[in-house]
């Protein structure tokens, strides 16, 4: 006798269909878990380098980088009053070129000090991006992370007050020379060099680095039609917020910050008013209509990675207090600006704990 030979109804393979999409849907949101956590393993590997080459460099030459340097050649040319080094003997760098020497990148870090010639185009460099915010345009020189760089220019409780101060964060303008770059109204004030030693409020609780989405290139010179970066013939100022991050007050004289003015920001300022080159010339440095751009964020849920001058890289809630947000950018609160909503000094302050922003 003949069996007939029986197949799926609709109804089985409408199951079957069913069943397999709900599994799917299942496993979805683990497999984009898996690939954050990925993702964020090596944002945090990134920061924990970086650090570590802050690291040597302060123990080798008992000082850190500032946000803005001058490089120079010492048989060069000095002009002017006080003399400096001209501007075919002497360029501006971030602190990532000064950084470049421990992060075994000896060939750019020479390229860098020959003076005289036009420095060819600047690489990507893998780690100074984050794999959550890829870069917009392959092989350009990238950067993601950002130094403390205290006090923002803009805040409303500086009162015109353009000085930096060493208690209030760690990366500071060391370009004094009036030669490269624009004038920023610095020049006439003292050389701040930073140094772990003098971190008093401990290491440990010192933010050094930080992401930033807002970012663009680690050097200042923007690239000519030739793909030659310029001798700094750009009109960018020695301002915080190209490569730094910064704190501002929430009050002491009826100042309040915004809400843009916060970890990862508003989502109104998701956007740039324009994009590079331009938006670097935009800037103009310490322009206070662009530091909002200067506070950490990054594409991560919820927070953004950070790490400690002590060498530790945490995730930072963005519900951090900003008061408790700025005394972990200041290096010593018995002498720094900051102060809270009722106008209490940071010497008055009680110190925030681990659980505060972890």
């Amino acid at each position: 006798m003949r069996h007939a030979r029986r197949g799926f109804t609709l109804v089985e393979l409408l199951v079957v269909i069913a069943i397999i999409g709900t599994l799917v849907a299942l496993l979805l949101p683990a497999v984009q878990s898996a690939r954050e956590t990925a993702r964020g393993n090596t944002c945090r590997n990134n920061l924990k380098q970086l650090t570590l080459a802050m690291q040597q460099m302060d123990t080798q030459l008992k000082k850190l980088p500032g946000y803005s340097n001058e490089l120079f050649n010492p048989n060069g040319t000095k002009s002017g009053n006080p003399l400096n080094f001209t501007n075919q003997y002497a360029r501006r760098c971030s602190w990532v070129v000064r950084c470049f020497p421990y992060m075994e990148e000896q060939p750019l870090w020479d390229q860098w000090n020959t003076f005289g010639v036009t420095l060819p185009k600047q690489p990507a460099i893998a780690g100074l991006t984050c794999p959550t915010t890829p870069p917009e345009t392959q092989n350009d020189p990238w950067l993601a992370y950002v130094g403390n760089a205290g006090w923002a220019f803009s805040d409303g409780t500086r009162a015109g007050d353009t000085q930096e101060y060493a208690a209030n964060g760690v990366f500071f303008d060391l370009n004094k020379n009036p030669n490269i770059g624009p004038l920023d109204n610095r020049e006439g004030f003292s050389t701040i060099q930073m140094s772990m030693t003098q971190i008093v409020d401990g290491t440990t609780k010192t933010l050094l680095l930080s992401e930033n989405l807002h970012t663009f290139y680690w050097t200042f010179g923007l690239q000519d039609s030739s793909g030659n970066s310029a001798n700094d013939s750009s009109g960018i100022k020695d301002g915080k917020l190209l490569f730094g991050f910064v704190w501002k007050n929430t009050g002491g004289s009826g100042v309040n910050i915004a809400d843009y003015d916060r970890i990862n920001g508003d989502k109104f300022y998701d956007k740039l008013p324009a994009g590079p080159p331009d938006t670097m010339e935009k800037f103009g440095g310490d322009n206070s209509t662009y530091e909002h751009y200067a506070y950490p964020s990054s594409r991560h849920p919820g927070g953004v990675n950070v790490s400690f001058c002590g060498g530790q890289v945490e995730f930072m809630r963005e519900s951090i207090d900003p008061v408790v947000y700025g005394q972990l950018m200041t290096s010593n609160s018995k002498r720094s600006k900051l102060v809270d909503g009722n106008g209490n000094p940071d010497r008055r302050i009680t110190q925030p704990s681990d659980d505060q922003y972890h």
